[in-house]
């Protein structure tokens, strides 16, 4: 499955945690399943693999459903303004967790299956 989305103003929190990411538009109509995702991101030529999540931010008590990327490079890739998203493995369903060091540990472990993914896909 893919979306291909402009970025839009985010609040800045997965910055302020160590992850920064772009933020995109969930649609009403999307049928992607929510939770976090193993993806890749498409700019033109250009091809990030990151990790998505997708719906609300719980651990925030967010009330917007938007699809928050986090690049491995650790970059925004500012030049990017429009992106196609593919969505490419289910990793988990959102929680909410009791602090952000859980949170921060979490994502971590999300990004490390990840990498392990990509790397198997490159054999």
């Amino acid at each position: 499955m893919k979306v291909y989305r402009k970025i839009v103003k985010g609040e800045k929190r997965g910055k302020r945690m160590g992850f920064p990411t772009l933020n995109f538009i969930l649609k009403r109509d999307d049928k992607i399943k929510r939770g976090v995702w193993v993806v890749k991101l498409k700019n033109g030529k250009k091809t990030y693999f990151a990790v998505a999540n997708v719906g609300k931010a719980k651990t925030f008590d967010g009330k917007e459903e938007k699809i928050e990327v986090h690049l491995f490079e650790g970059k925004t890739a500012k030049a990017i303004k429009k992106a196609e998203i593919h969505f490419l493995k289910y990793l988990r369903k959102t929680n909410k967790f009791k602090t952000i060091e859980g949170l921060k540990k979490q994502i971590k472990n999300d990004i490390k299956k990840a990498k392990l993914l990509f790397m198997s896909l490159k054999k």
